[in-house]
Parts: structure tokens; C-alpha cells; sequence
């Protein structure tokens, strides 16, 4: 049976259930969460070093923590280190990731992705983007999820850190025709978010 990256997923689930993870600690979350993520990556790439084609560490950093390749195809995948009594909601992307959604594609901006969603509506998701959520110091079982299958309660949309994901994660079923529309409706939301005060001060809105 061919192993899909759903399957990698849970694997990476049920093993880091099972494991202490040392954390750089640092009164400031963000900082002590950005400088642990190497500890947990490193567990999973000695772990499932026969099992799973884990690329360098360097090989996309700035789009993804842990990029997994299975029959030619590369998966990006968001390492997310959540303290679950302090966190309320935490940075998932940008315009990054909603072009490498819908186009495949990653470097471009908001009026590039805005103008090409204008000429070439998409129709089909071409490309999914993964999280990997560790919950610090808890019993909390980590979660493995694509953006397209979160629940709308389990993300938030902001002009200055456009995708949020909130503590706890929700997920729900949608075709691809769902996806696309849940996708477009968040990517509008950022930007009337965004376009906001222009709008007030032109008396628009």
C-alpha cells in the first residue's frame, strides 16, 4: 500500500506522544519555541531516517520546518511548539502559502497573488501545507493538519499576521470544490482586513 503524507503524519503523531522533547527555554514563548524546533525536528529525522525521505534542514527553511518527499513530490510541513496555558493563537503564514496553495508557487506578494486569483481563478487546491503542532509541556497528543481541513473555529485572520491558528484545532472535511471557496474566503478576509483604515479614511465604509 503506497504511504501517503497523512499516514507520515500520524506516524510523527503517535511516536512524538511518546517522547520528551528538550526545549531551549526562554521567558518569552515565541523565542524559547522558534530556538526548540531544531530538537524536535532532530528526534523525528533520527527516528525515521529508513522510513521517510526527511530533506536537509536547510533545504526551505523560510516556508517549512521539515520538508518530507514521497515519490518525487515535496511536502512542506509547519513545526507549531504551543505552551497550550499560555498560547491563545499562533502565526501559520502569509501570501506564501496561499500561493503555494492555490498555484503551486511561493515567493509573491498581496497585489501579485491578488491579480493572478483576478485572471486565474482556481478551481482545484494544487498543493497542500501541513502543520505539525507540539503541545509544550503537557499530556496534550500533538496534531498533524492541512490548512484546507481546519475548521473555521480553529483559525483567525489578521491584517499585520494574516494566519492565526488558535490552541485548539478543529478539523472538517471538504470536497475540493470546499477547499478552494474556504481558501479564497480567508485570503478576502485578510485583505478587507487590510484595506480597513484606507477605506474608513476615504469615508468608504
Amino acid at each position: 500500500m503506497k504511504t501517503t503524507i497523512s499516514d507520515i503524519g500520524q506516524q510523527f503523531v503517535e511516536f512524538l506522544a511518546e517522547q520528551h522533547i528538550s526545549l531551549d527555554e526562554n521567558n518569552d514563548g515565541r523565542l524559547e519555541s522558534l530556538n526548540s524546533e531544531d530538537n524536535l525536528t532532530d528526534v523525528l529525522r533520527l527516528e525515521f531516517s529508513d522510513r521517510v525521505n526527511i530533506l536537509d534542514k536547510g533545504h526551505n527553511r523560510s516556508f517549512g520546518d521539515l520538508d518530507i518527499e514521497i515519490d518525487g513530490k515535496v511536502y512542506p510541513i509547519n513545526i507549531k511548539m504551543v505552551d497550550p496555558d499560555k498560547s491563545g493563537t499562533f502565526n501559520a503564514g502569509s501570501v506564501k502559502v496561499f500561493n503555494y496553495i492555490f498555484y503551486g508557487g511561493k515567493d509573491t506578494n498581496w497585489s501579485r497573488l491578488a491579480k493572478k486569483i483576478r485572471d486565474e481563478k482556481p478551481t482545484k487546491i494544487d498543493s497542500e501545507y501541513y502543520y505539525l503542532i507540539f503541545y509544550k509541556r503537557s499530556d496534550r497528543k500533538p496534531v498533524f493538519v492541512s490548512l484546507t481541513d481546519l475548521d473555521e473555529s480553529s483559525i483567525v485572520t489578521n491584517p499585520s499576521n494574516p494566519l492565526q491558528l488558535k490552541k485548539n484545532i478543529k478539523t472538517k472535511k471538504r470536497n475540493e470544490t470546499e477547499k478552494v471557496d474556504f481558501m479564497l474566503g480567508l485570503l478576502k478576509d485578510i485583505l478587507r482586513k487590510k484595506a480597513a483604515p484606507y477605506l474608513l479614511i476615504e469615508n468608504i465604509v
